[in-house]
């Protein structure tokens, strides 16, 4: 993070932050040493792999994939349970666009907060489409959405099979639900429930 006295200091000498504040990104600045560096604001991927953590995340290449499968769309109602530091939060904020709708839950609210840090640092602000519930998705959501009204739900969590029924309620006609789990034995439990309550294809 820039500051008005700030130094970044290399075996090539040091730059100073006033270098670089209120420069466009693609300048070119030198440091003491004459070294020029080419100054561009990190990426997506970038900020996601650096910034601070409250809980593990989602990385990059999981949530390009979390996308392409739940065909997160521009003005899509999306439904994220455990919102966790914030990066699938900024993948799927970027993926539904301005006139999307982002709904995420957290039963921590100290994870909560670091997520709505991350989410504002990155994006410069907290985005007016993004509500971050504080509480659990099976007890919050029938308050938090209207039933048929959820174009996707991304469930990244540990037993996605306790959430199903109140997720079928929220998800609109031809809604997905995509559960992220890390494990055979979860993917055979969820996929079980799921066939067992007939709700999906």
């Amino acid at each position: 993070t820039l500051s008005e006295d700030g130094e970044m200091h290399t075996h090539h000498g040091v730059l100073k932050h006033t270098a670089l504040i209120g420069q466009p990104d693609g300048s070119v600045v030198a440091n003491s040493g004459g070294h020029e560096y080419l100054a561009l604001r990190p990426l997506l991927r970038d900020f996601v792999m650096s910034m601070p953590r409250g809980a593990a995340i989602v990385y990059p290449k999981d949530a390009a994939q979390i996308i392409a499968q739940a065909d997160v769309f521009p003005g899509s109602v999306v439904v994220e349970p455990g919102v966790g530091s914030g990066a699938l939060a900024l993948s799927l904020l970027r993926a539904i666009g301005d006139d999307g709708r982002l709904v995420s839950f957290e039963r921590r609210a100290e994870f909560a907060d670091v997520a709505r840090a991350n989410v504002e640092t990155f994006l410069g602000r907290v985005p007016e489409n993004w509500s971050v519930v504080v509480g659990d998705l099976v007890a919050e959501l029938p308050d938090a959405v209207a039933a048929a009204s959820v174009d996707r739900v991304v469930l990244d969590m540990l037993a996605p099979w306790e959430c199903i029924d109140v997720v079928a309620d929220a998800l609109t006609p031809g809604g997905v639900v995509l559960c992220y789990v890390a494990t055979a034995t979860q993917l055979s439990r969820v996929a079980e429930y799921i066939r067992a309550t007939g709700l999906f294809t």
